[in-house]
């Protein structure tokens, strides 16, 4: 796949793909945030392998958490699902 229709591919993908309605302009930023992270993973750059490096290291934490307080968690889950209105 040559890099103009790679690019065509993920601003496709970064334009369209979102639940929440943006503007034109959010549209764009995204869109350019999106081809610059895969510009940075195609060239290798240091700073995208930094980025991946402290994401993998926040989710590793984010789960530490989740697991070590699990069940207060889902207690308070428990009355808060009791509290929602039924339809």
């Amino acid at each position: 796949m040559d890099i103009n229709n790679y690019l065509k591919e993920i601003c496709n993908e970064a334009y369209t793909s979102t639940i929440t309605k943006r503007g034109r302009a959010q549209k764009i930023k995204t869109t350019a945030g999106a081809i610059g992270v895969s510009l940075a993973r195609k060239k290798d750059d240091p700073l995208y392998k930094k980025m991946i490096y402290y994401k993998h290291l926040y989710l590793k934490t984010k789960e530490q958490l989740q697991r070590k307080y699990k069940s207060k968690a889902l207690v308070l889950a428990r009355k808060k699902a009791t509290t929602y209105k039924k339809n």
